[in-house]
């Protein structure tokens, strides 16, 4: 075709090229490539050593870091130290808000343990820095927190006169008198105010006092609330004897408990569980004693990391151990194990370094609770030269960083004074009381419950075994707001795991041999009545009061020490040939008696003896042999012995105990008064190890002797 002419649409003349589809690779995603809200997110997550790491890969994250404080005060320095080349990391994140950092300076220049320093003039320069970095920790914390630096720097200082410990007192005194304490525009003079006065309360002299009244005085108006809390109570005593100027010394503790003080909380759960000091409904007095009982949920602790039970218990025997000898308080030993609960359910500690951050938490805990302090050197003389002077030192700061200055928080004890200024026991079932409460602290499955629901179930627990009636009145139900049903499972949990041993197969018996002195009427020495069985739960039927169940409520927590008769040797588990073949045998009209001898309502049994006594029958015959708990007062080798077993199992449950199965196994053995079949003889069980958990065997009776009666 010519040109100008168009062209036809055949294939040779006309054609539309084919177009390739490429194929977009999708564009690689990077650090950089996330939003900066996120990545800050990212990097404050990291560690410190990742956090230099990632800033020198490239410009951009270079300059996020360095611009950002939130990625600096969030770092972490888990397990690093303040050294001579790493000096430089820990001031400039406490520089901007790192909690960590500033508490491990603080520390680490106070013991002269990380920084390089020379020898000439070195206690005032390190006084100098510890002072600024133990201030900068204190403005860190939240404004209602309880101040905490003073532990660090409470007496007793040198005689030499170059006491770092002084010289960080007179540097933060200096910056208080000159009003140039602040950190990020706010004011932090009053918590350190409050620090130093604590400091000069622990000196004799009346000058030192007058001035730590002073100080008190201007933390308080400068907002403190625990200062103000401090001068209440330096002036309660005063307002006792006039009834309007006490009146409105309640009103102010009020005041104090409402801010969020819990001292001022606990002080005034106490004044309203044994009147009405403000007088007010009595429905109104009890909810303020509520409302501190519902402290508990926030002071309730999860479950430790990677510690077995068995190696918790003996790290808490040994504490136990250490608080008997040095004569510190049991406040001092429930501070102590209540922080080593906390760090490990925030960290994990290696098995090597157990007994380590348990003598460190002590250390802490005697400077914070106690007048008398546990050295660093006697701590570590007191592990066996284990562990190093430095080791300990860094513990300590470890402890303080993860728990952030939070040494005490609402306990055990706490809950337990509220308790029985609200229903008092006599004298003997008060050292009952407590010395539950500190075998307790021995069991892991124990610490997760709320401490205000364990010491409720301690109280009930108490009451139970020495027969109080009643057992719960509704006046605790409606203080503390548990009922007999809520504290119920809470005693049957599963401590089923044999008592611990040392390297000489000596059982771990460090509470017991705590609460054998005069001073607790030798209450450990009790024969309880009370003994449990072990098939990996504990379980329990109605026992004396089978109408009102008060009986019921026996706790796993008596399972090694409360029963003088328990041990755990091999040596207990022997038995005379002339023991094998007796089995004892008692008759149901004993039987009947005996229990309702236990009942402190008579009209309870008379519906259910006829039953009781058919159910007694029944079992007799199927408990030639007892199943074992592992102790020689319930061991089948011994069951025949000086005392004489008959397992005998209730088959009726009352309907509030829903939770305990009627089928189950017996949980429980209640120890009662059994007639002996004439012409029969018993012999004492043997021992290979004198130095049993029990610290003694049963003794002989020529008359009646003692039997289990399972419930």
């Amino acid at each position: 075709m010519k040109g100008g002419g168009l062209h036809c649409h055949c294939s040779k003349c006309y054609s539309i090229p084919v177009r390739k589809r490429v194929r977009k690779r999708s564009p690689s995603l990077t650090l950089l490539a996330l939003p900066e809200e996120v990545l800050l997110c990212v990097l404050q997550c990291l560690s410190a050593e990742d956090l230099l790491s990632i800033r020198a890969v490239h410009s951009q994250l270079r300059d996020i870091v360095d611009n950002h404080s939130s990625v600096w005060a969030r770092i972490s320095f888990r397990d690093t130290w303040p050294t001579h080349s790493t000096l430089w990391l820990f001031e400039r994140a406490a520089e901007k808000g790192n909690f960590e950092a500033a508490i491990k300076l603080g520390i680490a220049y106070l013991y002269n343990e990380g920084p390089l320093l020379s020898d000439e003039g070195r206690a005032d320069v390190c006084g100098r820095k510890a002072s600024h970095f133990f201030s900068l920790a204190e403005g860190l914390r939240p404004s209602t927190a309880d101040p905490f630096i003073w532990v660090f720097i409470r007496p007793p200082w040198s005689p030499s006169g170059s006491c770092c410990k002084a010289v960080v007192f007179d540097h933060l005194k200096n910056e208080c008198d000159q009003n140039k304490v602040t950190f990020c525009g706010l004011k932090i003079r009053g918590p350190l105010l409050h620090c130093l006065a604590r400091v000069l309360q622990f000196f004799e002299e009346d000058e030192k006092h007058s001035q730590a009244l002073s100080m008190l005085e201007q933390s308080s108006m400068a907002g403190c609330l625990q200062s103000s809390y401090l001068l209440w109570d330096l002036n309660r005593k005063t307002n006792i004897s006039d009834p309007g100027r006490y009146l409105q010394c309640v009103r102010t503790l009020r005041d104090y408990a409402a801010k969020g003080c819990w001292e001022a909380q606990l002080t005034l759960a106490k004044l309203c569980s044994t009147g009405n000091p403000l007088g007010l409904e009595t429905k109104a007095c009890t909810d303020l004693v509520t409302q501190f009982f519902g402290l508990s949920n926030a002071a309730a602790r999860s479950d430790t990391q990677g510690i077995k039970d068995s190696m918790r218990y003996i790290l808490v025997d040994w504490l136990v151990e250490v608080t008997t000898m040095k004569d510190f308080s049991s406040l001092t030993l429930h501070v102590t194990v209540g922080c080593v609960d906390r760090y490990l359910a925030l960290r994990s500690v290696p098995k090597a370094y157990l007994q380590l951050l348990g003598i460190a938490c002590m250390v802490i805990c005697t400077r914070y609770v106690s007048k008398e302090i546990l050295t660093i050197r006697e701590a570590v003389w007191l592990t066996d030269n284990t562990y190093k002077y430095e080791d300990l030192v860094r513990m300590m700061g470890e402890v303080v960083s993860v728990l952030q200055g939070k040494i005490r928080i609402p306990n055990l004890l706490d809950f337990g004074e509220v308790l029985l200024s609200l229903l008092p026991l006599e004298r003997r079932t008060n050292h009952l009381f407590w010395y539950i409460c500190e075998l307790s602290l021995l069991y892991s499955p124990l610490t997760t419950p709320p401490p205000a629901k364990l010491a409720c179930a301690i109280l009930l627990l108490t009451r139970a075994l020495h027969h109080y009636a009643p057992i719960w009145p509704s006046q605790v139900v409606n203080c503390t707001g548990f009922s007999k049903e809520d504290l119920v499972p809470l005693l049957f949990k599963n401590c089923s795991h044999n008592v611990p041993t040392d390297y000489r197969h000596v059982s771990l018996t460090g509470v017991k041999q705590r609460f054998e002195d005069e001073a607790y009427q030798c209450i450990s020495k009790e024969k309880v009545l009370f003994s449990p069985i072990f098939d990996g739960s504990f379980m329990a039927t109605p026992t004396a009061e089978l109408s009102n169940q008060e009986e019921t409520l026996l706790g796993d927590i008596l399972d090694w020490s409360l029963d003088t008769s328990c041990s755990g040797y091999e040596g207990d588990q022997e038995e005379s040939e002339g023991e094998k073949d007796l089995h004892p045998m008692v008759d149901a009209d004993s039987r009947e008696q005996h229990c309702r001898a236990l009942s402190s309502d008579d009209d309870s049994l008379c519906e259910t003896d006829q039953e009781l006594v058919e159910n007694t029958d029944q079992c007799i015959s199927s408990c030639a042999n007892p199943p074992s708990s592992g102790y020689s007062s319930v061991s089948p080798s011994s069951s025949c012995s000086s005392s004489s077993l008959i397992a005998c199992t209730f088959k009726n449950l009352t309907s509030s105990l829903g939770s305990v199965s009627a089928n189950a196994q017996p949980g429980f053995r209640l120890l009662v008064p059994m007639q002996c079949p004439k012409g029969t003889s018993s012999k004492q069980v043997k021992r290979k190890n004198k130095a049993a958990h029990s610290g003694g065997e049963v003794d002989k009776s020529d008359g009646d002797s003692v039997g289990f009666l399972s419930l």
